[in-house]
């Protein structure tokens, strides 16, 4: 194996730095990460579904929460019974492993972020990125409303918690802007983000869905920057699948996302009912329904803008992936010598057909 092989399946991970931004927190108590060898077998309730139905297994990218809520939206009000399928969610958590669990074949789909096929497909692992629940991420630097970080400028002379897979990117876009990267005081990120409450730091990597929303609900006022509006291109949920599924499966894939897209939609219309049902039903145990509550509102803001607005939910364009391979050669985390197109990592065929036959 070359070093460059080597160096791009270690960055593999990119797409889990939440999941070990939060490892060993609070937050996954009474969590239990199932072998991959039991996802097929792991179905999350929902009505009866006839004996011969399509069984699709999903990886969840994190535990079973209102983050997910579209998914157990469609579970609940039998829009997957109603094409047949039987889809089970594993949930996920700080080891999952996302694109391996799909290109070895222990689950039918999960979810990722832009950079998720991107070191997929330079690994070798024949991925597709099929569609995008959130058409932008919530990966943010949050810092306090007092000592508000908003621009790029504002990082010199800060302290910032950023998971290491993150540096890179963030010094990337430093240097882009001019600004030398060594003004700014990189730290190992917490498992929560009461690092930032407490002053120990001025900025706090997080996704502002989940980490911001802790914070609200403590009581603390923050300003939030979203690394999107600085130049990183990404969605967050990006749907992936194998090629070869793809190609012959792609009915059974049509109609998942059918049924995906209406459940997306009732979460859309139903935010508070939703987190009821996470919280009571469907979610891991624990899940405090005040902080559901609160990022069910706010996935608005994630889910039904920008293109979806346009064009309907889960609406992915291949420009952002195209995006995406540039920035992680600027960035230095896929090297030039790697030859990767985004019509190898991305499909508009299967969400089109979808919305088509709503």
């Amino acid at each position: 194996m070359t070093d460059n092989r080597k160096t791009l399946q270690g960055n593999m991970h990119r797409s889990l730095n939440r999941r070990d931004l939060l490892k060993n927190s609070s937050l996954l108590g009474g969590l239990s990460i199932l072998p991959m060898s039991s996802a097929i077998s792991v179905l999350a309730g929902g009505p009866a579904l006839a004996q011969d139905a399509a069984k699709v297994a999903f990886q969840l990218g994190w535990v079973k929460s209102v983050q997910h809520g579209g998914h157990f939206a469609a579970l609940e009000n039998g829009y997957f019974a109603e094409e047949g399928i039987d889809a089970g969610f594993v949930s996920g958590g700080p080891n999952t492993e996302l694109e391996g669990s799909v290109a070895g074949k222990q689950v039918m789909m999960s979810d990722t972020d832009v950079l998720g096929p991107v070191f997929g497909r330079a690994a070798g692992m024949p991925i597709k990125a099929i569609a995008a629940i959130m058409q932008r991420t919530p990966e943010a630097i949050m810092s306090l409303a007092e000592n508000p970080i908003v621009e790029l400028g504002d990082l010199v002379d800060k302290t910032v918690a950023v998971p290491p897979s993150r540096r890179a990117q963030l010094v990337s876009l430093l240097t882009r802007a001019d600004i030398d990267p060594a003004s700014v005081r990189f730290v190992p990120v917490g498992t929560d983000p009461g690092m930032l409450a407490a002053g120990q730091v001025d900025g706090y990597f997080g996704w502002a869905s989940n980490q911001g929303v802790m914070l609200k609900v403590r009581g603390v006022d923050i300003a939030t920057a979203y690394l999107n509006d600085w130049g990183v291109p990404g969605y967050a949920g990006v749907i992936i699948a194998r090629e070869d599924t793809i190609d012959e499966q792609s009915d059974l894939l049509i109609r998942f996302l059918r049924a995906d897209i209406r459940g997306w939609q009732w979460h859309m219309d139903n935010p508070d009912e939703m987190a009821k049902l996470m919280v009571e039903k469907y979610g891991q145990a624990g899940l405090d329904l005040e902080a559901q509550t609160v990022e069910s509102n706010l996935m608005n803001e994630f889910i039904t803008i920008g293109d979806a607005a346009e064009h309907g939910l889960l609406w992915i364009d291949p420009a952002i992936f195209e995006a995406g391979i540039t920035f992680a050669r600027d960035s230095g985390d896929l090297a030039a010598d790697v030859e990767i197109t985004a019509d190898q990592l991305v499909t508009q065929d299967l969400i089109k057909a979808a919305h088509e036959s709503l």
